[in-house]
């Protein structure tokens, strides 16, 4: 660990403390010649002193934040101090044992301009100056769906990359066939089938910083126009970022709210959950406590898309007109949800809401494996092959996998 000070008090200081290596740096203090900044504290309170205070004092070198470091260098020949205990910043460009590795620096600020990139393209559709669609909140959706019994279909990114048949989500390879349903399905007219789209136009303030700029980084180039063009102007969406009430917004009021007005939906219902073979929605937590029964049929984990017709027949054959239909399987859920409101059924494609809950359970920061779950944004290997109880394997009333 190097012991040192920082001489200058002024403009630099911060940019200078920031590249500075602290897991192998202690920062002693900042000398300046200012009276006025002496006998104070600054950032998170290191002590500003006189220079002459240090002479007696033990520390390996000098950081000189000034500019104009020639001056500074003499201060410290007239107090005795050896210029191999000075390491100025403006002139010693790089110096591996005291600041962060030069490469990470300008990776920083390559990422710190395209982030600015981003948000100025992003600027004009999330200040209302270019027209958007309308989306309404996940919110007023859920109380639709209490109301009236309607199904939901959502449209994220992976489905939108489907769409355009390339590679997005892992779980799922492009298809021609599924990009021709997704569009038929966009463009529904169904007044008991919600269509959802992603909230990635306006009102990012409300998520968190990381999470707007990856909204902004995707939508950046011909993705935001691509989408435009598929949505009508006088058309009414929903916001699909429903079914992820938690993990990208700044606070939780907004899964305080979601949570429970998704348990008023399936409250007493006979529920059927389609699910990949992992997912294993509502095993360990209290989701779904509150319905009357819970079946499940698995799916595969990866690429259900190849096995869709098998999945929508077991379904018809085997699951009750009256069951609520609960959905988790990517693009397919999007798909299969329609179909089955087309045949009578309520079906909400759920996307990942188990996940969501775990995490708002736990007060996580960030996105964390689950024991036992997949968690399709990780994508990390892990032990899956968990014992389940009794309960879950008597709830299974078909294998598709």
């Amino acid at each position: 660990m190097f012991l040192v000070y920082i001489w200058g008090a002024g403009y630099y200081l911060q940019q200078v403390v920031e590249e500075i290596d602290r897991t192998n740096v202690k920062i002693l203090g900042i000398l300046d010649t200012d009276r006025k900044k002496q006998n104070k504290e600054l950032l998170g309170g290191i002590p500003v002193i006189a220079p002459s205070k240090i002479l007696d004092k033990q520390y390996d070198y000098i950081i000189v934040s000034i500019k104009k470091y020639e001056m500074i260098e003499e201060e410290c020949e007239k107090l005795g101090i050896p210029g191999d205990r000075l390491i100025e910043y403006w002139k010693n460009e790089y110096n591996n044992f005291i600041f962060k590795k030069r490469c990470e620096r300008v990776e920083e600020l390559i990422r710190k301009k395209e982030i600015l990139k981003y948000r100025l393209d992003s600027a004009p559709y999330e200040w209302g100056i270019k027209v958007t669609p309308n989306i309404i909140s996940g919110e007023i959706l859920l109380e639709k769906i209490i109301n009236d019994h309607s199904s939901l279909c959502r449209f994220g990114d992976g489905e939108f990359e489907m769409i355009r048949e390339k590679e997005r989500p892992w779980f799922q390879k492009p298809s021609n066939k599924l990009s021709k349903r997704l569009k038929e399905i966009l463009f529904s007219e169904d007044r008991l089938i919600n269509i959802a789209v992603a909230q990635n136009f306006v009102d990012l303030e409300k998520y968190k910083d990381d999470a707007a700029d990856s909204i902004r980084e995707y939508m950046f180039g011909d993705t935001r126009d691509f989408i435009l063009k598929l949505m009508r102007k006088d058309k009414v969406y929903y916001d699909t970022y429903v079914t992820r009430p938690y993990i990208i917004y700044k606070n939780r009021e907004n899964a305080d709210r979601i949570f429970p007005l998704f348990k008023e939906i399936w409250k007493d219902r006979d529920v059927v959950i389609i699910e990949g073979k992992y997912s294993r929605i509502a095993v360990g937590n209290d989701l779904m406590k509150n319905v009357h029964s819970i079946s499940r049929i698995l799916c595969p984990a990866q690429n259900a898309w190849d096995r869709y017709e098998i999945i929508l027949t077991t379904v018809l054959e085997k699951v009750p007109e009256e069951s609520l239909i609960c959905i988790s399987l990517g693009p397919c859920a999007t798909v299969l949800a329609y179909d089955l409101a087309k045949q009578g059924y309520q079906a909400l494609d759920i996307g990942q809401i188990d996940n969501e809950y775990e995490w708002y359970l736990r007060e996580a920061k960030e996105r964390v494996e689950i024991p036992g779950k997949m968690v399709a944004e990780l994508h990390k290997e892990q032990d899956l092959e968990m014992a389940v109880g009794e309960d879950y394997v008597n709830q299974i009333i078909a294998k598709i996998i």
